[in-house]
């Protein structure tokens, strides 16, 4: 199985393996999944704790420390659900998602 190496680059363009992703694939949500660089969605996620109640603030919080305790620059994130999928933690959920969306975004060219 292919090791696969995501990022987003200076221009907020979504890219695995050298490969720019088509938006489309995340704007109608084709993919499950997607694509956060992890340190600014843990601030993110700290203003929805602000403001969030009850069951929901404690969900977060739990998001939270295990956001914290990764080191992956990127991760991916469920568009659903609050599941988040780190190459550290998950490298074969990881890759998998990567192939899905290399798949999505070959059907989509």
């Amino acid at each position: 199985m292919a090791d696969h190496e995501v990022k987003i680059n200076s221009n907020y363009e979504f890219i695995i393996d050298g490969i720019k992703i088509d938006d489309e694939i995340f704007d109608n949500e084709q993919s499950d999944y997607s694509i956060r660089e992890r340190e600014e969605f843990i601030d993110t996620l700290i203003d929805w704790i602000s403001e969030a109640e009850g069951n929901d603030k404690e969900l977060m919080k739990d998001d939270l420390k295990y956001l914290s305790n990764l080191d992956d620059k990127y991760i991916f994130s469920s568009i659903y659900t609050n599941e988040y999928i780190a190459k550290s933690d998950d490298p074969k959920a990881f890759n998998d998602i990567a192939n899905d969306i290399l798949t999505l975004n070959g059907s989509n060219l």
